[in-house]
């Protein structure tokens, strides 16, 4: 690779001896081995490949050309920062530091320059998360104004698990691909970023089913299907029998795909059907911090 003096690159003056190449000079095995560097003793751990890392950039909306990766003068990689933009909102996503690299404001540079290229693209809002927990990061983003707004779940259930049910008879209905979008409109709560409806749609291999009652009232669960897990659970269980028809809509759910793996990411920690995912056989793997900076 060229040297970085050569190539488009933001810089600060009080930050000299750092710059940030755009993330789209480089291909995704390079990206992916960037961001493993980063993450050698992160708290939880989330390897990627070039496939994945792919899969990334185009299911949340990566801008690459807005994503840095940061380099010191003797053009050795320090860090890596991604930013996803939608309209007018921008999330910052696989920010990390190699360990080496550390200790020299590479976190508050990497910041500076997406939050730059956000302004550049009339972003109104920046929002991100960060796992609970991890202090470093959570007092770096307060520094640059960001402020928590919700604390989020990543629960886990996994296959194999006896599932029980005494409830009334339910009537169950495959979704058709035609109904997903419009039902995603429906949820009771907002999304993050990862399970917004422009994200679940991008992901593919959607699968989904209406459950109704004896007396009329009805819900509804969206996922995706892998081989051995799925992922991207949304469920839409409304009315004064919500508690009945989430229990229902679980039980289906694990019976049809009783060897799978199930993970959902971001289920807000206040969400009164915590309990009943609990009692289904999910738990609570981690947390995060969901935050937002509004600019000016």
């Amino acid at each position: 690779m060229a040297s970085y003096s050569a190539l488009p690159h933001f810089k600060l003056e009080n930050l000299s001896d750092q710059i940030a190449i755009p993330a789209s000079h480089y291909n995704f095995q390079e990206l992916a081995e960037i961001y493993n560097q980063s993450r050698v003793d992160y708290i939880v751990p989330m390897p990627m490949n070039a496939r994945r890392m792919e899969e990334y950039v185009h299911n949340y909306d990566i801008d690459l050309e807005a994503s840095a990766v940061s380099l010191n003068t003797s053009d050795e990689i320090t860090g890596i920062g991604m930013l996803g933009v939608r309209d007018e909102r921008a999330w910052i996503t696989r920010l990390g530091v190699i360990p080496a690299s550390r200790g020299r404001k590479t976190g508050q540079f990497l910041m500076e320059s997406l939050l730059y290229h956000a302004r550049q693209r009339n972003v109104r809002q920046v929002q991100l998360e960060v796992i609970k927990g991890n202090d470093p990061a959570y007092n770096l983003f307060m520094k640059f104004g960001f402020h928590a707004t919700r604390e989020l779940l990543i629960i886990r259930r996994p296959p194999g698990m006896t599932t029980t049910q005494q409830l009334e008879d339910i009537s169950v209905r495959p979704l058709d691909s035609q109904e997903i979008e419009p039902l995603l409109q429906q949820r009771l709560f907002a999304p993050s970023w990862i399970e917004e409806t422009p994200s679940i749609l991008k992901v593919g291999n959607l699968k989904g089913f209406e459950i109704t009652l004896e007396n009329g009232e009805s819900g509804w669960i969206i996922f995706q299907l892998k081989a051995f897990q799925m992922e991207h659970v949304v469920f839409y269980a409304p009315s004064e029998n919500a508690e009945l028809i989430t229990r229902a809509l679980l039980y289906t759910l694990h019976q049809q795909y009783a060897k799978q793996d199930t993970k959902i990411e971001n289920l807000p920690a206040d969400c009164p059907a915590w309990p009943i995912f609990q009692e289904k056989g999910y738990l609570e793997a981690f947390r995060r911090f969901e935050m937002v900076l509004e600019l000016l």
